[in-house]
Formats: C-alpha cells, structure tokens, sequence
C-alpha cells in the first residue's frame, strides 16, 4: 500500500492520464437547449447536479465498492462478494442513459486500471467486459489507502473541475473564473460528500433529467469539441 497522504492529489489532477479532457459529460450539447453564455450558468448547473444529479449515484457506489474490497481482502465470502461486485459494476453501467457516456466510464476506467498497475497494484477481482469509472476510482483509493470521505470528496471534486475545463473551451470564461467557481463549490462539495456516507443506497434518487437527455442528444451534435 502506498500511504503518502499527498498521494490522494494525483487522482484529482488535471494531468491524470484517463482522457477525461475529452468529455464534457453532455454539457456541450446541453448549450442548445440552456442559455450557458455566463459563468454563473455553469455554477447552477454544477451545483444542480451535485445535489441531485447521478454523480451522487456513482459517488455512493464508490463506498459500496470500497467495503467490498475490504471484505475481498479479509478473505470473507470471496465468492459472493466478488458477486456482488459484479452485479453493481453491471447495474451502475447500465444506470447510465446514453452509449456515449456509457463509453466514457469504461474507457477512463480502463485507462485508471493501467496507471494503478504502474503503481504494483493490478485488478485481479470479479470483472466484467465493461467496467464502470467509479469502480475503478474506489480501487485505486483502496489501494492508495485512501479514507471514504477523502475518496467521495476527490471524485467530485475531480468531476466539477473537468466540467469547469470543459465550459472554459465552450463559453466565454476564462480559467481565473473557473478557479472561483471551484473555490465557491468546495463547501458544498464537503456537504454532499458526507451526505453520501452516510445515506444508505436506495435512499438516494435523481432528478436531474435535462443534462442526462443532454448527453443522449451531443451524438446528434453537427460539430462538436468533446467525444460526448
């Protein structure tokens, strides 16, 4: 295990090879039916999101996956828990609307297992063909030893700045801007990050239908910056 507590940094970093520069997570389509000509509009659609948007979905799977490792490593029940990390790993793909966002996790997911590799650890449990981005965060955070509120905190907090990145090339903001927004966000980042330990699974939801219909629709775009 690796147990530098500056080590949780490279997972949030802009330069983390995993190609997350290449989407916008539906946001470029989402300018053709929402006026985004202000910074403000995208802080709305950010906080939105957060509170209750799917991230919120991916973010909680995180823990569900993470206590799963856990039981992996004890050597409890392997069997079915591999199972059970199966069969969350297929519903969260699925969860998601669109093939292109679908794309999305499993390509960045692959590339994250290829760096964590690079780092002595390998993903040997229970796969399947495609697996999901935040099943690969929750294991590169296991293996970084990497607390829950740390890991739930980061993802987001990694979320909100590529769409920050992604409205920097799509609107007139510039990146001192996106850098206040990103400061505003951080204590609501801190709130919903909490909310998320602590509520059980089935008790979250999402409400959040425009920018989901929004990432069905950046396929249909004419010309467009970002793969979706």
């Amino acid at each position: 295990m690796i147990k530098n507590p500056l080590v949780k940094y490279l997972l949030t970093s802009t330069s983390l090879p995993v190609g997350s520069f290449c989407y916008s997570e539906g946001l470029e389509s989402y300018l053709k039916i929402k006026k985004l000509e202000e910074s403000h509009h995208i802080k709305e659609l950010i906080q939105n999101e957060l509170k209750i948007g799917q991230i919120r979905i991916e973010a909680k799977c995180l823990t569900e996956f993470f206590d799963i490792f856990i039981e992996l490593k004890n050597g409890n029940n392997i069997k079915n828990n591999k199972r059970r990390l199966l069969s969350l790993d297929k519903w969260l793909i699925s969860f998601r609307d669109s093939i292109e966002i679908r794309a999305q996790q499993t390509q960045m997911a692959k590339s994250l297992f290829e760096l964590t590799k690079e780092f002595g650890f390998e993903y040997l449990h229970a796969t399947n063909k495609n697996i999901s981005w935040s099943l690969a965060w929750s294991w590169t955070s296991f293996c970084f030893e990497i607390t829950k509120i740390e890991m739930i905190e980061n993802f987001i907090y990694a979320w909100t700045a590529n769409q920050l990145s992604a409205a920097i090339r799509l609107i007139p903001m510039g990146s001192i801007k996106a850098q206040i927004i990103q400061l505003e966000l951080l204590d609501l980042i801190s709130e919903v990050s909490q909310e998320i330990v602590d509520i059980n699974i089935n008790d979250l939801y999402v409400g959040n239908v425009s920018l989901s219909m929004a990432q069905q629709n950046h396929n249909d775009l004419y010309s467009k910056l970002f793969r979706n």
